[in-house]
């Protein structure tokens, strides 16, 4: 009877025992779901229990293909759903979540489940306006760096003073030339001038010359007509 008595006691710890043990709540599924692949990343990461969870230490991590753990944000209990946010800018890979909970008999329960994305384009910095925009450069700053802009390989490039002093020479040049052949013509034409004054000079004196003097024909007459004399 004793024997019996301890047997039903043994029997009934166990059930009391037992039963408490069952009654934590169990995950049911979860978004993302254990081991999926994605095109992009979740927003948000949800968990679906058998019963309603308490509202109190409810904690949501992931680990990151770099390793780095990032913390799901503003997480919200809906009946049976635990729903937390997490950033939309985390790079492609391989994520573990961890999650911890307190199930509604007061009981904490914790597990995990991983995913993965594929094909999700890392963040690129967008540049601000003022990060764009370039320091303009005033004329006095720009003209140096255009005067020392080098030559290609084996040719000399001149400056510009140079420059300049080469074209004055070749207008210096230029003038003296022009000049030059003016006095010449002017001198060509003078001399054609003195020399066409002398021959007619000489040309005059010849003429002269040989006219014969009205004296020495008077004369010629004279003694032409030797008999003829005045009658008496």
């Amino acid at each position: 009877m004793i024997t019996l008595f301890a047997a039903v006691l043994t029997c009934a710890a166990l059930l009391l025992v037992g039963g408490p043990a069952s009654a934590h709540d169990q995950l049911l599924s979860s978004d993302p779901k254990d081991g999926a692949t994605l095109d992009e990343h979740p927003t948000s990461i949800s968990l679906t229990f058998s019963a309603a969870p308490l509202d109190t230490g409810i904690e949501i991590a992931l680990v990151g293909p770099d390793g780095a753990t990032a913390q799901g944000q503003d997480i919200q209990v809906d009946d049976k759903v635990v729903t937390a946010q997490i950033a939309d800018d985390l790079p492609a890979g391989s994520y573990d979540v961890a999650w911890h909970v307190v199930s509604s008999d007061g009981h904490p329960i914790d597990g995990e489940f991983s995913y993965v994305v594929e094909g999700a384009a890392e963040p690129t910095a967008t540049p601000s306006a003022e990060s764009t925009e370039e320091p303009e450069m005033s004329t006095q700053e720009a003209e140096p760096a255009e005067a020392g802009t080098s030559a290609p390989d084996g040719v000399e490039q001149p400056t510009a003073p140079s420059q300049l002093a080469g074209a004055g020479d070749g207008a210096g040049v230029s003038g003296l030339a022009v000049t030059g052949g003016i006095v010449a013509a002017v001198l060509v034409v003078l001399g054609v001038v003195v020399m066409m004054r002398r021959k007619i000079l000489e040309n005059d004196r010849l003429r002269q010359a040989n006219e014969p003097d009205p004296d020495d024909l008077d004369g010629e007459r004279h003694n032409a007509n030797p008999d003829d004399k005045p009658k008496g």
